[in-house]
Formats: structure tokens, sequence, C-alpha cells
């Protein structure tokens, strides 16, 4: 036998590195090794494309707390206006008349969909439609804002 032919049939020798030194593993423990890493190597890349900032950034950087959690306020204050506006709509909803309410909810609450809700109810789904926006209109006007 030739010396090239034996060394091809040795098995394949696989190292990770550990505190700067290379050690000879198994190909399963190299293959998950690689893997972790990688995907830790994306996550961060992803971080930096959407500029996230972590905690342990905060004593390296020179951002505040204040700068990196941001203001909470304005959250407070959003969710305050749309749950005006969901009392809102919900107050004009009970305006409309029982069909037009049950369509509403429905489409809008239960999230079925305009041709499932025509075929339950025995509609065109053309005429489901017009009464939707027909509905939707009444609500719109009995909002005033």
């Amino acid at each position: 036998m030739k010396e090239s032919e034996v060394k091809s049939k040795e098995p394949k020798k696989y190292y990770i590195p550990v505190d700067g030194k290379y050690y000879e593993t198994t190909k399963e423990i190299y293959e998950v090794y690689y893997k972790m890493d990688r995907r830790e190597r994306y996550l961060e890349e992803r971080d930096i494309k959407k500029g996230v900032k972590t905690f342990s950034d905060i004593s390296s950087s020179a951002y505040t707390a204040d700068e990196i959690i941001g203001d909470v306020e304005l959250d407070v204050s959003d969710t305050a206006i749309t749950n005006i506006y969901i009392e809102a709509v919900l107050e004009a909803l009970s305006y409309l008349d029982e069909e037009d309410q049950s369509l509403i909810q429905e489409l809008f609450f239960y999230g079925k969909t305009e041709r499932e809700l025509a075929a339950d109810l025995g509609l065109s789904k053309t005429a489901l439609h017009f009464r939707k926006n027909r509905a939707l209109e009444r609500i719109r006007n009995q909002i005033s804002f």
C-alpha cells in the first residue's frame, strides 16, 4: 500500500478552540459548537442592524439608561388614546341594529371572512360587503373626535 492511501483512510480530526487553545473533539461536538457559534454571530449582527442596545453596553458606552430605555410616557399616552377609541367604537356599535351588530362582531371580533359570513347568512358576498360598509359608515358618523 502506498503512503497516500493510508493517509486517506484515517478518520478526519476535528478541533474546537477553548481559551485560545485547540482541542480535538468528535464530529458531533464540532458541528454543534460551530452551529451555536454561527447562531450567536447571526443574532449579534441582527441586533447591530436593528440598533438594539443591551444593558451590558450601558457601562461601556456614552449612553445613559434613560436614553436607552426611552420615554415610557409616550407609550402610556398611546395606550390611553387607543382605549378611548375602543370605547367610542363599542358605544357607536351599540347604536346599530342587531343584524349590523352581529355582522360587525362576526367580521371584526370573531375573525370570519366576508365569504364565510355571506355563506352562513345566505347572502351574496357583494350584498354582505355593502352591508358591512354601510354599518362602518354609521359607526364613523356616530364617533365624533
